[in-house]
């Protein structure tokens, strides 16, 4: 991107000789290693909006495709007076890196966030719940084109207002049809049909050591963030329930996130975090959820 004074707003368009979709994947790469929370949003004529923010920091990305082969990127920023050196220059030098670098590194690169998991996101959903005065957000997905929508229980429970808020940014009030507080599952009708909803057929119950999985959820109501984990322990016995321990980024909002392999099969739903941490997670395993949505 070229160079500027950097007064706010700051804005810079370039383009690169990559398709959308890769192009995407890489961005979103960079993004999420540099401990961005991302919302990301389709607009028209094919477009998509990579809405960015971390402490002291807001940037929204747009991705347009001039072609087959060609991108425009075009990124502003809220923010006060950026660095010089900020946030969109060092994304430029990381994606013209990988334009430079062999195929094989370009493979192993484009695989930190893979399409396949960016392909689920139109299935996310942020659920918001009101008691009183009390507001409580989280995350949830739809697992039946009917308008079926599975999440945690806890915070569900004691609250009457739902509120789902899809992909496209309609909100919807949800229902409770289905609730199981050991289990920590619930699964809501929210009385409307949706395009996509992520297969549970699909899904995959035994994960290795070591594993890479990625979480799609929306914390501080920010629908779409990914964060890439880990599965860095044996399952867990609590409570007589069994969980995958992971190392992934988990905030506020993020439990009921669901959780794909490389291959974007679902593996599990985000419960929570260990207490005093922010990267050490439990999961729903898959087992479980389907164990839940086939109880009459």
């Amino acid at each position: 991107f070229g160079d500027s004074s950097y007064a706010a707003p700051e804005s810079s368009s370039k383009l690169y000789s990559l398709p959308i979709s890769e192009l995407e994947a890489i961005v979103l790469d960079w993004l999420t290693r540099s401990g961005f929370e991302i919302q990301r949003s389709k607009l028209k004529m094919g477009d998509v909006r990579l809405t960015i923010t971390r402490p002291a920091e807001k940037w929204q990305i747009v991705l347009k495709p001039h072609s087959e082969l060609i991108t425009e990127i075009h990124a502003g920023s809220s923010t006060i007076a950026p660095q010089r050196g900020s946030t969109i220059d060092r994304m430029a030098v990381y994606i013209s890196e990988y334009i430079q670098a062999p195929a094989a590194q370009k493979e192993v690169s484009n695989q930190v966030i893979p399409p396949a998991i960016l392909a689920q996101i139109g299935s996310v959903v942020c659920l918001k719940t009101k008691f009183r005065d009390k507001v409580s957000q989280h995350s949830g997905f739809v697992v039946d084109t009917q308008g079926l929508v599975l999440s945690t229980i806890h915070d569900v429970e004691t609250f009457h207002d739902i509120k789902v808020t899809l992909y496209d940014g309609r909100e919807i009030t949800g229902d409770v049809i289905k609730k199981d507080l050991k289990q920590d599952l619930a699964l809501i009708d929210i009385g409307s049909g949706v395009e996509h909803a992520i297969s549970l057929a699909e899904g995959r119950n035994l994960l290795g050591m070591g594993e890479r999985v990625y979480s799609v959820g929306c914390p501080v109501n920010l629908v779409g963030s990914v964060f890439a984990g880990i599965i860095n322990g044996p399952p867990r016995r609590v409570n007589e329930l069994t969980y995958w321990q992971v190392n992934m980024e988990i905030h506020p909002g993020s439990s009921g996130s669901p959780v794909f392999d490389v291959q974007g099969n679902l593996v599990g739903i985000v419960k929570g975090r260990y207490r005093g941490t922010q990267s050490i997670g439990f999961l729903i395993p898959l087992e479980t959820i389907i164990a839940f949505v086939k109880e009459p």
